[in-house]
């Protein structure tokens, strides 16, 4: 699209006529780009707030617009294209999440198996030092345990399950993990139920390390068989532990990036790990950038509601102003009749001294003619016409005065 060409005063004028975002939708621009162009012009623009005063029935002031020199007085302004990304890879191997478009410089790029970056990923063959998360988890496992010997019951206690082997491992790595985290600068989180996560550039991305369950058939047990029917399978399926760890991002990932690692006898977690720590690593900025983005087209989108809002709060009240413009025209008219008909009643041969309930038809003609000075909307003057039009400030409706 070509550019529109306006002039300078034009725009200044179209720009305090009505709010901004409306005004750059008619030359398809964001209103921080007409913004701008009105800034480098030297035309002043509304402040924040400037038209909700207005709805209100708040007096603004309007700033004059300055001197420019003649060759300022045409401005051109463009259409804004916004910068268009490269297609995201069709391709996704490892089920992550699609539509999330990386330049070339953003995808992941391929490591070697075993090559070993940043800081020091390898699992020690104990715990040692543990974090404090970990260490969090080793107390509460402990508390519990010794509170269930105190609260034995019939030779029975609620003491949870010992650790396993395969819990201490799980324990090694991830204190691996969040040191290394803390190292370039980001810290582990524990949540509710013991979820964790970790907070990399001020991104929060939650993970879990667990043992992957497999489903397996196994025979029936003795009490299970005597509530067998004929027909009934001769089997139950169940899920049991398989003894492979599985490393799963609980986050959207942008396409290219893995979210799910599961060990083999080949490969295990503890070698897995420094890819994990790179993949985290590279998408916490992109994820971080991406929140930045949503974040201010929601902060513009409530901005530009918050404008739609004021501008129908301010057609709702210039409507009353006209009702209340109507019902002032309404009354003038009525007003006008009954000054003619009082003129007719006048011209009538009639006793004046006649009694008419108790009052006489001199005074009755004398209270409709007080009652016609009282009534008439011009009697004060256009002025205080147009003032009391002036004192609806509210979009919501009226009762109607009757005069």
């Amino acid at each position: 699209m070509s550019p529109t060409h306006i002039e300078r005063v034009r725009l200044y004028e179209l720009v305090w006529s009505r709010p901004m975002s409306h005004l750059a939708k008619e030359y398809g621009l964001p209103s921080q780009k007409l913004k701008e162009v009105c800034d480098k012009a030297g035309i002043p623009t509304p402040a924040p707030g400037h038209w909700q005063r207005i709805a209100a029935g708040k007096k603004v002031s309007q700033p004059p617009l300055p001197d420019a020199p003649p060759e300022n007085s045409l401005l051109a302004i463009a259409p804004y294209t916004p910068r268009m990304r490269a297609p995201a890879p069709s391709g996704n191997a490892h089920g992550t999440d699609q539509g999330l478009e990386l330049s070339p410089a953003a995808r992941p790029k391929q490591k070697k198996r075993g090559v070993r970056s940043g800081p020091d990923l390898e699992v020690p063959a104990k715990l040692g030092r543990a974090h404090p998360i970990i260490s969090g988890w080793q107390e509460e496992h402990k508390r519990q345990t010794e509170e269930a010997k105190k609260y034995r019951w019939g030779g029975v206690g609620f003491a949870p399950a010992p650790l396993t082997a395969m819990d201490r491992r799980r324990y090694r790595i991830l204190n691996t993990l969040f040191k290394a985290i803390e190292k370039v600068g980001g810290k582990a989180i524990e949540e509710e139920r013991k979820a964790i996560a970790i907070e990399l550039d001020g991104e929060k991305i939650p993970f879990q390390l667990r043992e992957k369950q497999r489903q397996v058939r196994r025979p029936l047990t003795e009490s299970e068989r005597r509530w067998h029917r004929p027909g009934d399978k001769e089997w139950r399926q169940e899920l049991q532990p398989s003894g492979k760890l599985i490393f799963e991002i609980k986050h959207y990932l942008p396409s290219g990036f893995k979210r799910q690692w599961l060990e083999t006898d080949e490969t295990p977690m503890e070698e897995l790990l420094p890819e994990i720590f790179d993949i985290l690593k590279q998408v916490a900025p992109i994820l971080a950038q991406q929140t930045q983005e949503r974040l201010e087209r929601q902060r513009l989108a409530e901005i530009a509601a918050h404008e739609r809002y004021l501008a129908e709060q301010a057609r709702k009240r210039d409507d009353n102003r006209w009702q209340r413009f109507l019902e002032l025209a309404d009354a003038w008219q009525q007003h006008e009749q009954a000054r003619h008909f009082l003129a007719a009643l006048t011209r009538l041969e009639i006793n004046r001294d006649t009694s008419v309930g108790d009052m006489t038809l001199a005074e009755w003609l004398t209270w409709a003619e007080s009652r016609l000075v009282e009534g008439n909307p011009l009697n004060h003057g256009v002025e205080a016409l147009f003032t009391d039009i002036e004192k609806i400030t509210s979009y919501t409706s009226f009762k109607k005065t009757i005069y």
